[in-house]
């Protein structure tokens, strides 16, 4: 059926046309031709760009091109237009605006790349005359661009020039291996990891890097304690025999302490030097150094005592010694519950001890006053934290 037109009630009711601004002439306005030519002036106004690049026949086997713009590989063209341009008889022409903004015509179709011109029109003759043309010009403004369209294809060498900027050992040789699947060599251009889970071990997850290059075969471990039934694993380190404690999903190193110590059984009624403690047990690093009376030296001067000087192979381990006087009261008294004075390590290096380290102790028992009661039971504790497992 026929395009429609409004209603006639609504057709004389228009006075201008919204979208264009061209204006319908009003019932019964005179001169009718003037009115008619103001409308037509519009129309021709609001047609002008639909003008652009308009073929049309203007012989038996002759056309024109209308002047127009458009805009082709990244620049805007001013075509000027043309007449009288011959077309084949018996053929299919086509005609187009090339890259450059210059009119072309041929009877092979219009070229394959979408991006490079401008389709204007298809002419169809006989041995005579023009028996069709065929605007195509809408094939460039209703366009619908796909990647071809838009031009977004590459060769291998614009892939390895870009990618060149990423790594130069990438290319475009070795992506088509990558995609190739599982059965092509793509093991040769890149890592795997190897995931191992062993749940009942004390490791959880080991991941291995398993490329023949220099770096295979290195692990990392991971462990994943709250998986695991417990919320605080202690596993042994067979390697040095400390260990290794798993919390919340950290990993520490339980290191410990070892203790050296020397005692005195019954009073003290004189200074000892040189006593022997024992050995250095582990390497480590002396911490403290504790001195405890079973029972506390009695005079009438408050600052008669006991002090001791712990040493490593006869060096002295504190640049303060551990004493206890008479002023800290009678009975059981011990630095390491604030009686005294509480011993100052070095920091000189002294106090890093190794295995195998001699450890002596001189008391030096201090008298001036009248004694009531002597001290008795002395013991000298020295205190060695050992390093951090490598």
């Amino acid at each position: 059926m026929p395009e429609r037109y409004p209603d006639d009630a609504t057709l004389l009711a228009l006075s201008q046309d919204a979208a264009t601004g061209v204006e319908y002439i009003p019932t019964g306005r005179s001169p009718y031709h003037l009115e008619f030519r103001k409308m037509l002036q519009r129309l021709l106004v609001v047609a002008e760009r639909a003008n652009d690049l308009r073929v049309y026949p203007d012989g038996d086997l002759t056309i024109g091109v209308r002047p127009g713009r458009s805009y082709i590989n990244d620049g805007p063209h001013d075509y000027t237009g043309t007449t009288d341009l011959a077309v084949t008889p018996n053929a299919t022409t086509h005609i187009w605006l090339d890259s450059t903004g210059t009119l072309q015509t041929g009877t092979s179709g219009l070229p394959s790349d979408r991006t490079t011109f401008v389709p204007l029109a298809e002419i169809v003759t006989d041995p005579t005359t023009i028996t069709s043309l065929t605007d195509l010009r809408g094939e460039s403004f209703l366009l619908v661009p796909t990647l071809a369209t838009l031009g977004l294809s590459a060769t291998i060498a614009e892939i390895n020039q870009a990618l060149s900027g990423i790594n130069a050992t990438v290319d475009s040789l070795a992506l088509n291996t990558l995609t190739g699947g599982p059965t092509s060599t793509a093991d040769s251009e890149h890592r795997h990891l190897q995931v191992l889970q062993d749940a009942d071990s004390e490791v959880y997850f080991i991941l291995f890097n398993n490329n023949s290059g220099s770096s295979a075969n290195v692990g990392l471990v991971l462990s994943v304690p709250n998986v695991l039934a417990d919320d605080l694993v202690l596993l042994p380190n067979l390697n040095n025999g400390f260990l290794s404690q798993r919390f919340n999903g950290e990993t520490y190193n339980f290191v410990g302490t070892a203790h050296a110590q020397f005692a005195h059984e019954g009073n003290l009624v004189a200074s000892q030097t040189n006593k022997i403690m024992g050995i250095v047990p582990i390497d480590g690093v002396v911490t403290n150094v504790i001195l405890s009376l079973g029972t506390n030296l009695v005079t009438d001067t408050s600052t008669d005592g006991i002090s001791a000087t712990a040493k490593v192979n006869s060096v002295a381990l504190t640049s303060t010694d551990p004493q206890i006087t008479v002023a800290a009261g009678a009975g059981f008294r011990s630095t390491a519950q604030g009686s005294g004075t509480a011993a100052v390590i070095k920091s000189d290096g002294t106090e890093n001890v190794q295995r195998g380290d001699v450890l002596t102790v001189d008391i030096t028992r201090t008298v001036v006053g009248t004694v009531a009661n002597e001290a008795s039971n002395i013991i000298v504790l020295v205190v060695i934290r050992a390093n951090q497992p490598e």
